[in-house]
């Protein structure tokens, strides 16, 4: 397939699209012309910002629910991978890079989440509850990742068995905080006290993985930018399996400095070492500020005893369809800027630090892991004491809105970003260098919005690889993927 077919095949939404906005905004007639007729479905549904949303009662109290989600499709080619794995969120996985094998070629497939992985959720709240003279909110969020192309969760855990033992590079794997459970992207509840913050427990974004959406350049696209691609830059501060924290209190807060912006601070604690409920404890914090002009995040993270999954003992039989799990402290720290001079361009850019350390225990035994079978049933450290590895992520960016200038391009909008992957050598008694190496990444995407409904894009990504960690006789040193389409948002 060339460049030309992707952009024919970025363009046909458009006409269904705007089919629907032509339907949704045909008048409905009535019997008595002096009577205003009632909205459709049709026409909520294209116009309104949250059109699957139920407003009611309960009791005195003002509620409400809302069903919501994305369903987000591209044609994708990638010049060197192996097959493609659906029970990924990304599909495709340039950032990951290839190695050199029978199976790893050219590729041209249709994958989830181009932009942003696909998924279903339901949220809600029951307002006005009295306490201490103040009034409080009920809220709650549960959200699930789905393929679309084949109607499955999400389960990284799977791909990882899927390519253990005598089905090593079978196929794209990569481990992730989306293993197989049903509610795996959010699942929570809390209460909203107002100027007091708000108090919520349960699976919730770690503030990597919130801040890193926004000061993305490229928003954080799932198959094209390292910060969607990969949970361990992109959330989880070292980490995949960190980038949504289970068994999670978190406490929140935003307020206005009048006259300048706003202020936002948070922090989570996560309990751990449950096995089947979260793997690993942890503590994360955030603070923020934000107008209209410049934005600036920080945030820090530390973990222990943190499970990262993979595939079992390539080649041993007995290794099929189970995963290991190693163990690692860690330590992050990210800082985001963005500064947006007029209406039309925004710039963005941030710098990520995370150490890997020997984790507190030595072993801790495992017999399951994500519903996974763990390979010798004991998961270990994967460094020996005295030893650590410092990690360094960069990236920066722009956008441009064509609308601001050009008010018949309104809703064409344009991306590009820089990011660079520096992983140093494991430093200790001894220096292992061939775990140094560095990914250097360009992204672009151009991204049309048709309605509140319906985008439509075409993306490009290439990533070099280069180091110790990636050496020529067993690496590609340039993985490329250019990709095109439809997102669905409701």
């Amino acid at each position: 397939m060339t460049i030309r077919h992707f952009f024919k095949l970025a363009l046909l939404p458009v006409a269904i699209g705007q089919a629907l906005t032509a339907q949704a905004e045909t008048p409905t007639t009535s019997a008595n012309q002096n009577d205003q007729a009632p909205s459709s479905f049709m026409t909520r549904f294209m116009n309104d910002d949250n059109p699957l949303r139920l407003d009611f009662n309960v009791g005195d109290h003002p509620s409400n629910v809302q069903v919501y989600g994305i369903i987000d499709i591209a044609r994708t080619s990638v010049n060197h991978s192996l097959p493609e794995n659906y029970e990924l969120p990304n599909n495709f996985y340039p950032y990951n890079g290839a190695k050199i094998t029978p199976r790893t070629t050219s590729r041209t497939e249709w994958v989830n989440g181009g932009l942003q992985a696909s998924r279903l959720g339901i949220k809600g709240e029951v307002g006005k509850l009295q306490m201490w003279d103040r009034d409080f909110k009920f809220m709650y969020q549960f959200e699930a990742g789905f393929n679309p192309l084949d109607m499955k969760l999400h389960d990284a855990a799977q791909t990882l068995a899927d390519n253990s033992g005598t089905n090593a590079n079978s196929s794209v794997s990569a481990d992730s905080s989306m293993n197989g459970e049903l509610f795996a992207r959010q699942a929570w509840v809390g209460i909203d006290g107002g100027k007091l913050g708000r108090v919520s427990y349960g699976t919730q974004y770690n503030p990597f993985f919130e801040i890193t959406n926004p000061y993305d350049p490229n928003s954080k696209a799932d198959t094209f930018s390292p910060l969607g691609e990969s949970g361990t830059i992109g959330g989880g501060g070292g980490i995949s399996e960190n980038s949504r924290m289970k068994n999670t209190v978190k406490y929140g807060n935003t307020y206005d400095v009048e006259g300048l912006g706003k202020v936002n601070y948070a922090g989570m604690y996560q309990f751990g070492n449950t096995a089947g409920t979260s793997e690993g404890y942890g503590y994360t914090g955030q603070l923020g500020f934000e107008n209209s002009v410049f934005g600036v995040q920080f945030a820090f993270n530390g973990f222990n005893n943190a499970v990262k999954a993979g595939s079992a003992a390539a080649g041993n039989p007995a290794a099929n369809d189970t995963i290991t799990a190693s163990l690692y402290n860690t330590e992050a720290t990210l800082i985001a800027l963005k500064w947006t001079p007029n209406k039309e361009i925004k710039f963005t850019g941030g710098w990520e630090w995370y150490r890997l350390k020997p984790s507190s225990d030595r072993t801790i035994k495992y017999s399951k892991l994500f519903d996974q079978t763990v390979f010798g049933g004991v998961a270990t450290s994967a460094l020996q004491p005295g030893y650590k590895q410092d990690n360094n992520v960069y990236y920066i960016g722009a956008s441009y809105d064509f609308s601001q200038r050009i008010p018949a391009l309104a809703g064409l909008t344009a991306s590009v970003g820089y990011y660079a992957t520096r992983f140093d050598a494991i430093d200790g008694p001894t220096v292992s260098t061939n775990s140094q190496g560095k990914i250097d990444t360009w992204t672009s995407v151009i991204d049309y919005k048709i309605n509140k409904r319906f985008d439509t894009y075409v993306a490009y990504t290439n990533n070099h690889f280069s180091g110790d960690k990636f050496p020529r006789s067993t690496w590609y040193q340039d993985v490329k993927a250019v990709g095109a389409g439809v997102r669905f948002r409701f």
